[in-house]
């Protein structure tokens, strides 16, 4: 792939940087992840599908908690689905609850859920129901990993919340 860039794009690049720079905080976070994401390694081969995203939808979030709009995001995974809501706590910190269920509606699951962000990770154990909750994961880019009991971890690439 060529490194070429049209004389346009550059002058476009100039105007918005310009009248619109990226905020600080955002160019840090998403140089610490690119940082972790290159140093980290992981051995996974599968991989965890975002399908929804209620960020990707008009109009307010699908949920309320503490007073501000929850982000939900579902994940597909072969045979099961994995449903979390990323609850706004203090500013700049999240909870994450959710459950991983089959097609059929039933849970069961054992496992382990990993939120990844660039100082580190958090994680949450899957409860006889499959459900979990991880509190105080700063906001910022994350990436989902879930670990099911006996088999092969599950990756989500990054996205920021």
């Amino acid at each position: 792939m060529s490194d070429f860039v049209p004389d346009e794009l550059r002058a476009l690049r100039a105007v918005l940087q310009l009248c619109d720079p990226v905020p600080e905080r955002a160019l840090d976070a998403a140089c610490a992840a690119a940082r972790f994401v290159s140093s980290e390694g992981s051995p996974a081969t599968e991989v965890l599908e975002l399908v929804a995203d209620s960020a990707d939808t008009p109009g307010p979030a699908l949920t309320r908690g503490a007073d501000r709009a929850s982000r939900v995001l579902t994940y597909a995974l072969p045979g099961r689905v994995l449903e979390m809501d990323l609850i706004p706590t203090v500013p700049g910190m999240l909870t994450a609850r959710g459950i991983v269920i089959d097609r059929a509606g039933r849970h069961g699951l054992g496992g382990s859920v990993t939120l990844r962000h660039p100082d580190g990770e958090h994680t949450g154990v899957l409860d006889r129901h499959a459900a979990f909750r991880i509190d105080d994961v700063p906001a910022g880019p994350l990436s989902v990993t879930l670990r099911p009991t006996g088999s092969t971890p599950l990756v989500a690439d990054w996205l920021v919340c």
